[in-house]
């Protein structure tokens, strides 16, 4: 799990979970409202991709609704994909939108 601080204040969080020996997803992107919009979530994901690189991982998974276009956009914009989930992800009955980035 990664914290992001802002003036010593937790304003977000996200955690990163090992699918297999190859691949990871990252879960649980927060940004406290009062911070949306200050690239927060950007440093987070790179941050899971940095540890995704740090284990020889070759993909970096997500699972999300459809009610968040604003964080679907900050998704492609980083070089993530549509695609159907993996075999190893445990896809939750709200998830509508599986998405992948091969690092």
């Amino acid at each position: 799990m990664f914290f992001a601080l802002y003036n010593e204040e937790v304003v977000g969080c996200v955690a990163l979970k090992r699918l297999d020996q190859d691949s990871f997803e990252f879960a649980k992107l927060y940004i406290h409202p009062n911070y949306r919009s200050l690239g927060i979530a950007s440093i987070l994901i790179d941050r899971c991709i940095s540890r995704c690189k740090e284990n020889q991982a070759t993909e970096l998974w997500l699972q999300s609704t459809l009610r968040m276009p604003q964080a679907h956009r900050l998704y492609y914009k980083l070089g993530f994909e549509d695609r159907p989930a993996p075999l190893q992800m445990l896809v939750y009955d709200r998830t509508k939108k599986i998405m992948c980035m091969d690092l």
